[in-house]
């Protein structure tokens, strides 16, 4: 129904209009609530029409406008204030927890690369990383397939570890979902700023790292009860890069090839968040199939990408919602990085909201 919704209002609205505000802030009061979707109804009945009787294209809203209010309306008339999913259901001491699991074993490339940086300096003597990830398990009484929800943390593809993001993990599982953290292959910083070449590489690795956790969940779905048909990725920085070029280029199907560790299992997620990342659309290939992208960005620049609205993130979201994808807009403070990314957290409510969305939990 969304994605009949939204051609619909693609096909009435000029896609070329020039973004010069908030996303979907019709008023400019710097918050996106009932009053704008109010003045987007006003707006149309006044504008959508000549005084000839003819369809004013000149005059019609901003696409992006038109689509982020539709996806609240939709959004706010489904989704229950409380319960399985929305609201805490569950306190630590309820959940099990799975640490270390091992997914995937790789050689390390002239002996530079780690797994965390806990493990950096035992990592870097070996001739061989082992790459794990951590599972936070909430009850099951229903014993039924549990939705998944992968954190994948950021630190530039040369810093962090799993273990930086494992409350949020649990914060998931709280509510329901089965959360789950991973550590990917880092490259020293040093090495990166070498070439271009060094710095695809450590891309490269690290994201065939998280494809291959998420093949490995998929294979191990009869253990934890995963249901493989509704899993999300939601990632930080250089996390949140992961989450959305695995949205856009599951298994390197396009753009490149790697190394699949589970040949039975894809990469492919239901959806992808991501805050503090964008990045260029010209290798990408888009298409209506990839997963739903939940983009969290800085209002007009961030200072450690140094990507901008108008020139990164925007193109971005277009190319997703043109190939007939779905996507959601959030803008976060001007000259911000990240966000919280925890369902309880500042953003909780549209994180939880487009998850709810995307992942038809109210079916479940």
């Amino acid at each position: 129904m969304k994605k009949c919704f939204l051609i619909i209002i693609l096909l009435i609205v000029s896609i070329n209009a020039q973004q010069n505000r908030t996303i979907g802030d019709m008023n400019d009061d710097g918050q996106i609530n009932v009053i704008d979707v109010i003045l987007l109804v006003s707006n149309i009945l006044d504008n959508t029409y000549n005084e000839n009787g003819n369809i004013n294209q000149d005059d019609l809203l901003n696409v992006l406008d038109v689509v982020l209010l539709v996806d609240i309306i939709l959004n706010q008339e489904t989704i229950p204030e409380t319960g399985l999913f929305i609201s805490q259901q569950y306190q630590e001491n309820e959940l099990t927890f799975f640490y270390d699991l091992v997914y995937s074993e790789r050689s390390n490339m002239n002996g530079l690369q780690y797994s965390s940086n806990q493990n950096q300096v035992q990592d870097q003597l070996q001739d061989t990383i082992l790459l794990e990830l951590d599972i936070a398990l909430p009850p099951n009484p229903e014993n039924k397939p549990l939705p998944l929800v992968v954190v994948i943390h950021g630190g530039g593809f040369s810093g962090g570890s799993k273990e930086t993001l494992w409350q949020d993990t649990k914060d998931y599982a709280n509510l329901g979902f089965i959360g789950c953290t991973i550590n990917y292959r880092l490259t020293p910083y040093s090495y990166q700023i070498e070439s271009e070449e060094n710095r695809l590489l450590a891309v490269l690795h690290s994201l065939e790292d998280a494809m291959n956790a998420i093949r490995f969940l998929k294979s191990q779905d009869y253990i934890y009860n995963i249901d493989t048909n509704r899993i999300v990725t939601i990632g930080k920085s250089a996390g949140g890069y992961i989450s959305l070029i695995n949205a856009i280029e599951n298994d390197f199907t396009t753009l490149l090839s790697g190394t699949n560790d589970y040949l039975d299992f894809s990469s492919k997620v239901s959806s992808a968040i991501s805050t503090g990342a964008a990045f260029d659309i010209e290798p990408f290939n888009f298409d209506e199939d990839d997963a739903s992208c939940l983009i969290m960005h800085s209002e007009d620049y961030d200072p450690v990408t140094e990507q901008t609205w108008e020139g990164d993130v925007i193109p971005l979201y277009e190319a997703i919602i043109n190939s007939g994808n779905y996507a959601v807009l959030v803008a976060q403070p001007s000259n911000s990085h990240v966000v919280p990314i925890s369902p309880l957290g500042a953003y909780g409510d549209e994180i939880i909201q487009f998850i709810w969305a995307q992942l038809n939990l109210d079916e479940w």
